[in-house]
């Protein structure tokens, strides 16, 4: 098959979104399909070189030569997006929080048009750059979303081209909590129309799938979850230390969105039981916001527990996952937002680790708890069930640190599909049976 990606975010930026098109496009190659990729040629995080081009796949930049992806690969940019430094920089933190977030609040409105406006023009770059491949042909046109101009390139592609056109979603166009009325009435009729058109919707999680199509019906659908690729050998060597049980969490915590108070309120409850050791217990933590998980540690008593590595890279983040007995995720399941699969899941797969998940929000049995009842992949606590799951939480925790401490080890037994079943090439041919099917039927 020729199949054509279209995607705003592709490596060498390192934005979460560009993790998943450069996937695909890696397997689908593999495969023995032809695979082109057209990206903006934008770079939304910086650039650190732990995507490698992929041989045989041709990779086109919508926004041209000069684009940051194209001056990075030739060496002409270092690829790290400028920042710039804000002008209340110079105020106490408490003062300039709020003061910020008064002014993005009073700015929304003209914040989200000069984004719909931006957009816009992408798309007319993109479709330029689409006619330029005229002549060429593909029988399959993979359209990820991500930024929304994507839900038109789709359409457009597909008919340029003649072919069956499959409409991704890794999250939905339209989010009401985030967008203004106009903006959001908007992008929910440009994302309703590419539901219709396309010929299969395809989406991260069953959340996400159900939300985009709760006023429109698809074709055809399909959840093709984000994944994950197999360890690095040197953390696979690493072990976690005896005598103590320990939890990790690497990565940011999105402040009102995500809860780490649960494991901290459940380790509080256990020391004053007298039923573990607060000495015996370690949480380590690699990213940004530890200022904010300390000071919940301190209202618990319980700040002895942390360990702070700081900002690391990719490899030392294997390490201490490697080196830590129990992966913590966090996540959060709204009437807004539900599905949400962040990619520290994925990644507590990789590490073979027991995963504890908790998930805040008022809307009960998310994606994270359908999966474990599914896996097994640990425990999943979720804070709307605090009166019925708190104690099975403290149960949960006691009988780990119990087996820790006593035969040096935590045994986990999964079930053996938890690791192939998020691995991108496992993914990768579920979406290349999905594009058969649609070659087949057409």
């Amino acid at each position: 098959m020729k199949i054509l990606i279209l995607t705003t975010y592709y490596p060498p930026d390192t934005a979460i979104a560009a993790v998943r098109p450069y996937m695909f496009a890696k397997y689908l190659s593999q495969l023995g399909h032809s695979v082109t990729v057209l990206r903006s040629g934008e770079i939304n995080k910086r650039c650190d070189g732990f995507f490698e081009p992929l041989p045989g796949v041709r990779v086109i930049s919508y926004l041209g030569e000069s684009s940051p992806a194209e001056r990075y690969q030739r060496g002409e940019w270092d690829g790290v997006p400028f920042e710039q430094e804000s002008r209340v920089a110079f105020l106490p933190k408490w003062i300039r929080t709020p003061a910020v977030n008064f002014y993005h609040f009073c700015t929304r409105e003209r914040d989200v048009a000069h984004r719909l406006e931006r957009r816009l023009d992408c798309h007319e770059k993109q479709k330029a750059a689409l006619d330029a491949l005229k002549d060429q042909g593909f029988d399959i046109v993979f359209s990820t979303v991500g930024e929304f101009e994507n839900a038109f390139a789709g359409q457009y592609a597909a008919k340029l081209f003649s072919c069956p056109l499959i409409q991704d979603f890794r999250d939905p166009v339209a989010t009401d909590a985030l967008q203004s009325k106009k903006a959001y009435a908007y992008l929910k009729k440009v994302q309703n129309d590419a539901i219709r058109q396309a010929d299969a919707c395809t989406a991260v999680s069953n959340g996400v799938l159900q939300g985009i199509c709760a006023d429109v019906s698809a074709k055809k659908t399909l959840v093709v979850y984000n994944g994950y690729e197999p360890s690095d050998t040197e953390a696979e060597s690493a072990t976690p230390k005896e005598g103590t049980l320990s939890f990790c969490y690497t990565g940011q915590i999105y402040v009102g969105q995500q809860d780490f108070s649960p494991l901290l309120r459940a380790i509080a409850h256990l020391h004053a039981s007298g039923k573990i050791s607060l000495d015996k217990i370690r949480i380590h933590f690699a990213g940004k916001n530890y200022d904010h998980l300390y000071q919940l540690a301190e209202r618990y008593g319980v700040a002895d527990v942390l360990v702070d590595h700081g900002y690391v890279s990719r490899k030392e983040a294997a390490k201490i996952q490697a080196e830590s007995d129990v992966y913590v995720v966090l996540s959060w399941n709204t009437k807004s937002k539900q599905g949400v699969l962040t990619g520290k899941f994925y990644e507590g797969i990789r590490a073979k680790k027991l995963i504890l998940s908790m998930v805040a929000g008022d809307v009960p049995h998310s994606e994270l708890d359908l999966i474990n009842k599914k896996y097994n992949y640990g425990f999943c606590y979720e804070n709307c069930r605090e009166n019925e799951q708190f104690t099975a939480l403290c149960d949960y925790l006691e009988a780990l640190y119990r087996e820790k401490i006593s035969t040096g080890k935590l045994a986990y037994t999964p079930d053996p599909a938890l690791e192939t079943d998020f691995r991108y090439d496992m993914l990768s041919r579920k979406l290349e049976a999905l594009c058969l099917q649609l070659l087949e039927e057409k």
